[in-house]
């Protein structure tokens, strides 16, 4: 089992203690680490630190938080149809569509305690940009009045295929 010791000496490593928010490992050697909303480079210390405490003996889920400020909750209906529009924004960079055109979300839900659920996928297994893309999706998701929370689930069940793609881009990129 991984101590939180191991863990604090790893994160030291990665990003300045001045960052880190919190620290928590539980029984189960699942760690959750919540840096500060400031962190410089934060793309390449959110997967410096997946990576290397995914080297410990024992690490279970490894989840990175940051910080964020909690808006006071506006008057805002959330549905999952707002979400969608929301997350059109976030491009994958290697192919040019939103996440949403490309077929890659295959859920969402807005809870009552306005917290929102996203499962969703990526092209591939081994897409160098999931990092990447999963927080581009959680800030989108963030950044509309009254969410108070977003969970992002990355699943490849069922695995990504072309026919997930949405007409429209099917047209322009010729598939139809």
């Amino acid at each position: 089992m991984v101590t939180k010791e191991e863990v604090e000496n790893v994160i030291r490593k990665v990003v300045d203690e001045k960052f880190v928010k919190s620290i928590e490992v539980d029984e189960k050697g699942n760690v959750t680490v919540t840096l500060a909303k400031d962190t410089p480079n934060i793309d390449d210390v959110l997967i410096k630190l997946h990576s290397e405490l995914g080297k410990l003996e024992g690490v279970g889920t490894i989840t990175i938080n940051r910080e964020r400020e909690v808006k006071a909750e506006e008057n805002v209906e959330l549905s999952e149809e707002l979400v969608l529009e929301k997350l059109k924004e976030v491009i994958d960079p290697e192919i040019g569509i939103d996440v949403v055109n490309l077929g890659l979300i295959y859920e969402v839900k807005v809870r009552p305690d306005r917290t929102v659920y996203v499962k969703m996928t990526m092209t591939t297994p081994g897409c160098p940009l999931t990092m990447w893309i999963l927080r581009a999706v959680e800030d989108k998701v963030l950044e509309i009045p009254g969410v108070k929370d977003a969970e992002i689930e990355l699943t490849f069940d069922p695995p990504w295929t072309p026919d997930r793609i949405s007409p429209e881009y099917k047209k322009k990129l010729g598939l139809y």
